[in-house]
């Protein structure tokens, strides 16, 4: 009876003991199973914040393009303008030289005329063809229309046109009535400057030195013209 016990208890504790060993084994498969859990979530976590580090630095760069393109734009658009204000600075300069030399080409060449009558090479025959007969004659002055007067030398040719009407002008279209500062313009520097009462008179010799013009100026404006041989 008593082996029977002894028997019974060793085996009764075998079975705890084997009991014991399973619920520990049971224990660390679901510690083990909850640690690669873990694991797997904190490299799940990684990989979405390196994603999310990927995805701004990406975002970085293309603001950084972005603005790149912006300062390469505004810099080309800067130096467009700079460029264009460069070629229309030279073009000004350009076009104030030609006229310069244009002055300068009508001053070597001038020609001595008024309403298209030349001192010294137009005749009587002429004059009346382009205005009809005179309406007034004073010995070799003649009077025609809208107040020009024409004085002939002994050869019936003339030797000198006046008119202070506006509706003759010299090659360089100065009439009267222009303004004072358009002989500047268009005449060049005078050859000789006399000062009259509320103006003055600027006189220019033609290119060969045989004849000139003289422009009276009152109060800013051409008041007469005249042109005649130089005696």
């Amino acid at each position: 009876m008593k082996k029977c016990l002894a028997t019974l208890m060793l085996a009764t504790m075998l079975l705890a003991t084997g009991c014991g060993n399973n619920a520990m084994d049971g224990a660390k498969k679901d510690a083990q199973e909850a640690a690669a859990k873990v694991e797997q979530k904190v490299d799940e976590a990684k990989s979405d914040a390196a994603a999310k580090v990927d995805e701004a630095k990406s975002k970085a760069d293309e603001a950084k393009d972005v603005a790149t393109a912006k300062v390469d734009e505004a810099k080309d658009a800067a130096t467009a303008k700079v460029d264009e204000a460069k070629d229309a600075a030279q073009s000004a300069m350009d076009d104030a030289a030609q006229k310069l030399d244009d002055v300068t080409a009508d001053v070597n060449g001038r020609m001595v005329a008024l309403g298209g009558l030349v001192p010294g090479s137009t005749t009587l025959d002429d004059v009346q063809a382009m205005f009809g007969e005179a309406t007034a004659v004073d010995g070799k002055v003649m009077t025609f229309v809208n107040g020009l007067k024409v004085t002939l030398d002994d050869a019936n040719k003339v030797k000198e046109i006046s008119t202070t009407g506006a509706d003759f002008d010299t090659p360089e279209g100065i009439y009267v009535g222009a303004s004072e500062y358009a002989l500047n313009d268009y005449c060049g520097p005078a050859d000789a400057i006399r000062q009259i009462a509320n103006g003055a008179e600027y006189e220019y010799n033609s290119g060969d030195k045989k004849s000139k013009v003289i422009y009276t100026a009152q109060n800013g404006v051409i008041s007469e013209i005249k042109c005649s041989l130089n005696n």
